[in-house]
């Protein structure tokens, strides 16, 4: 048997799959979008995904991989920083809380008490050159803020959480990478 050598005409070039990957990469969306009804559960599982396949798949799908780790690491540094500022304000709450006074009836007693209790929030004190008058509301104020601020980075990643990966699908449904896709193959016109 003699080969023959292949023509031109025979050759077929290689083809990429554009598609493979693009299931995974509609689950882990999915998953994303999810992450609020199951505690951020699916989120987690999204990003082993995510990391699992981005090397796996076709250059698109590799791209909504990579910003499917985003959205997840983005989301996940608002929600701490949120619970950490919400944790706080409630701290403050709790710690600033007038504490009862005794009630005493009697009057040895009542200066015993007066002299071993002093007021544990005080509402004026001197220094040398200065004297800060302390409001009996500011703490109340800082916790508020800081629980307005936890809510307000909570809010965030739940926008992120949602508009991400509707964003992602509707790019992916259009066969349009995230970012800049490297170009697999530069064919030459014969």
């Amino acid at each position: 048997m003699t080969a023959v050598p292949p023509t031109s005409a025979s050759v077929q070039p290689a083809l990429i799959d554009q598609g493979r990957g693009a299931t995974m990469a509609y689950v882990g969306y999915g998953l994303l979008l999810f992450s609020l009804f199951t505690g951020g559960i699916s989120a987690f599982l999204a990003m082993i995904l995510a990391y699992d396949r981005k090397g796996q798949s076709a250059p698109v799908p590799a791209t909504h991989f990579v910003f499917q780790l985003r959205i997840f690491w983005i989301c996940f540094a608002l929600s701490l920083g949120g619970g950490a500022l919400w944790l706080g304000g409630a701290f403050d709450l709790l710690l600033h809380q007038p504490l009862p006074r005794p009630e005493i009836h009697s009057q040895p007693d009542a200066q015993m008490v007066q002299l071993a209790v002093r007021d544990l929030w005080p509402t004026s004190i001197q220094t040398w050159s200065y004297d800060f008058q302390l409001h009996p509301l500011r703490p109340y104020r800082a916790a508020s803020l800081k629980m307005w601020g936890g809510g307000a980075l909570f809010a965030a990643a739940a926008l992120i959480s949602w508009a991400g990966p509707i964003f992602g699908i509707l790019r992916l449904a259009a066969g349009r990478p995230i970012g800049h896709a490297p170009n697999p193959i530069v064919q030459a016109a014969p």
